[in-house]
């Protein structure tokens, strides 16, 4: 009797957990809606993609035939649609947003199938509010990322579940033509088939059709191909040791720092963001401190180190390009696939731990509860972030017209100057240096929507063009012409 009035309680905050985690993905998801944030690329696609006159057909085949585009058909097609819908009602383009909470229910489906519902739950959560390449939660144009990794799962599961080698490769295969971030994860696929025939047959299918398209077929259908993948750089040791060390300086300080300053802004939740602080925890805390973690050792060290290889096969992306590992910005965005196996390793590390120094489930169950507590302060602190990068912005333009009226300017070159990275570094509201006015391209649809006309005034960031005849600077909330 009292063992089946415990699974029921557990069954219970199973349930309440399942509600309270699917509330919360979506409170921030539409805190984003809400306040229509538009940041680094999405403003350059939604200005270039205003006004569109073609067919709906015609408009995909043209907007897939770009260098950004052209190597990503299958997320390409899902961007496209959504900016050709915004036409119609311009909402539709932050209907993107909800690739993420889409991509929590692929990612909970196969953890539970694989593992249990309590560490479907627990891995979902930690994975919805990671500080790991936070741009694919809060961007919209970065449903590249959240399409591969459902892709990538997809894949998995028809693998693990079905054996059906040929449908996981062509999902595989969807997940790196959405985006690449999953590509040199190919061994765990190969890890999950156990015949030395059938490794080879999906070896030979998946990077059979990926080469063809990219260097075959992709060249002669886009006009503007651009190959992504640079093979050379990883012969390059001097970037090899680079891009090592900013790894290591990502995983052992930059997460921390995040941290730091999330908590730092504690104040800024509000009361509804404290009552899921709250609640959330508790209850991982209750559905784990009865879990029976030691007769699943075995699994655990095989999530461990698989999970581990994971992680440095997806920072293996690096190297075959010109990005670098980082926490900061928009450049967190090739993060993906470590932010999934970095959540699997927390959990399997956490785990061995405590069933091999023979710690009470208690004790890690506490663990859990406050990581879990930790990663949901940090998430909102982010979206807090995000949202006052878009306010910042706004702020930034708006006050540049008011003074560009002053200066009766109604046309020219406009250099604004406002010294971004000590803005950056130095202002609290931003927690992994969130992306505010940098590249140039981002200006035309910020002009735009603060009264300034892109056709006639071109507003440039002086730290990427620094001769511009006219220059304002911004300072404690003022715009002051320079010269």
């Amino acid at each position: 009797m009292e063992k089946n009035s415990m699974k029921k309680n557990i069954e219970r905050y199973q349930l309440f957990l399942k509600i309270s985690i699917i509330i919360y993905v979506l409170y921030i998801s539409l805190s984003v809606c809400h306040e229509k944030i538009l940041l680094a690329d999405d403003l350059a696609m939604v200005y270039e993609y205003r006004s569109i006159s073609q067919s709906y057909f015609s408009f995909i085949c043209s907007f897939l035939d770009s260098s950004t585009m052209a190597a990503r058909p299958v997320s390409g097609s899902f961007t496209g649609t959504l900016l050709f819908a915004s036409q119609y009602n311009e909402s539709a383009y932050w209907l993107g947003l909800f690739f993420f909470p889409l991509s929590l229910l692929v990612i909970y489906i196969l953890a539970q199938k694989i593992l249990s519902v309590q560490l479907a739950s627990l891995i979902t959560l930690l994975y919805a509010c990671s500080m790991i390449g936070t741009s694919i939660q809060f961007s919209i144009i970065m449903l590249n990322s959240n399409l591969a990794t459902i892709f990538f799962c997809l894949s998995i599961y028809i693998l693990y579940f079905h054996k059906n080698i040929f449908l996981s490769s062509l999902l595989f295969i969807a997940s790196v033509f959405s985006y690449e971030i999953f590509l040199p994860l190919l061994f765990l696929h190969l890890f999950l088939i156990k015949e030395n025939k059938k490794r080879i047959t999906f070896i030979i299918i998946t990077l059979g059709i990926i080469i063809i398209f990219r260097k075959i077929i992709q060249p002669v259908i886009f006009v503007n191909s651009y190959q992504r993948d640079e093979i050379d750089k990883v012969f390059n040791l001097k970037r090899v040791i680079q891009i090592s060390l900013y790894s290591a300086k990502l995983f052992f300080r930059d997460i921390f720092s995040g941290i730091f300053k999330s908590i730092s802004n504690y104040k800024k939740l509000n009361f509804f963001e404290w009552i899921l602080v709250i609640i959330v925890p508790s209850l991982v805390y209750k559905i784990f401190c009865d879990y029976d973690f030691k007769s699943q050792r075995k699994r655990f060290e095989k999530l461990f180190l698989i999970s581990a290889i994971a992680i440095v096969c997806g920072m293996s992306i690096f190297l075959f390009s010109s990005y670098i590992p980082t926490l900061f910005g928009f450049d967190n965005r090739n993060l993906g696939a470590v932010r999934l196996f970095f959540t699997i390793f927390i959990i399997s590390a956490a785990i061995l731990l405590a069933v091999k120094v023979n710690i009470g489930n208690k004790v890690v169950a506490s663990f859990f509860a406050i990581s879990a507590s930790v990663f949901m302060i940090t998430n909102i602190s982010v979206k807090n972030s995000w949202i006052y990068a878009n306010h910042f912005n706004h702020e930034l333009f708006s006050k540049l017209k008011t003074t560009l009226d002053e200066n009766h300017i109604i046309g020219g070159e406009i250099g604004l100057d406002y010294d971004i990275f000590n803005e950056l570094k130095t202002n609290p509201n931003f927690t992994f240096r969130e992306p505010v006015f940098y590249y140039n391209w981002e200006a035309p649809m910020l002009s735009k929507m603060n009264g300034i006309n892109p056709e006639k005034i071109r507003v440039c960031n002086v730290e990427r063009k620094k001769d511009c005849k006219i220059i304002f600077t911004y300072k404690n909330g003022k715009i002051i012409r320079l010269k």
